[in-house]
């Protein structure tokens, strides 16, 4: 039985995934996809959502990556999108699964 394609933030919420952007630099960025919906709204494609690397401005290539607690870096940092007076500000804290 085949599982349907995680497409959207929503989805990606349901199976508490992380979404990483990565840059070809090796710039990395993670972010709770729960965090993602709260701004984005959860109908949006996570595979086309818009990241920019500070260091050297390419294209940034983004995964969808399931968590599994048990198997986690002991040091993993995310980025926090907050929409203050209608703009995002990023903040970063430790992730705790």
């Amino acid at each position: 039985m085949a599982h349907d394609p995680i497409d959207t933030l929503g989805k990606a919420t349901r199976h508490n995934m992380l979404v990483k952007a990565e840059c070809s630099c090796g710039n990395v960025r993670y972010c709770r996809s729960a965090d993602l919906m709260m701004v984005y709204g959860g109908g949006v494609d996570p595979l086309k959502l818009k990241f920019d690397c500070s260091r050297c401005k390419p294209t940034v290539k983004i995964t969808l990556i399931e968590v599994h607690p048990e198997h986690l870096p002991k040091r993993l940092m995310i980025h926090k999108p907050m929409k203050i007076d209608g703009k995002i500000h990023w903040h970063t804290e430790r992730f705790r699964g």
